[in-house]
């Protein structure tokens, strides 16, 4: 009894880890042409870059190991990548959003919370 319990366990730490999880919005704020979407989810807070235009979806995957969360019209570039270099990062719960200046204005990256920020990042819209 005792050897399937332990096992159990096991299995759903190993496996639910694998999985993305929801968040809801709970803000936003527009910098240049780039509108950062602001979400609160199981891992903590994270963050979502769409164009200034557009509006912030009610619920976001936080995209963590998920192989499915990335298929439909996110697939689809529509500009070119813009090159933007770290301006600060915050950390929240299991997150840490890395803040990046580009010509096109900010951008985030969301990376576990004790991950380093790369230097310079590039994002498409």
């Amino acid at each position: 009894m005792f050897n399937k319990v332990v096992l159990a366990l096991m299995i759903m730490v190993f496996c639910c880890s694998a999985f993305s999880a929801t968040g809801f919005l709970k803000g936003e704020r527009t910098s240049g042409l780039n509108k950062i979407c602001y979400y609160n989810g199981p891992s903590g807070d994270f963050t979502k870059t769409v164009g200034s235009y557009n509006v912030c979806p009610q619920t976001a995957n936080d995209g963590k190991k998920s192989s499915s969360s990335s298929y439909g019209t996110s697939q689809i570039k529509t500009q070119p990548n813009v090159t933007g270099l770290l301006s600060g990062e915050r950390v929240s719960g299991l997150n840490k959003t890395c803040y990046y200046d580009s010509p096109r204005g900010t951008f985030t990256k969301t990376v576990g919370a004790y991950n380093v920020c790369e230097q310079s990042a590039k994002h498409s819209f």
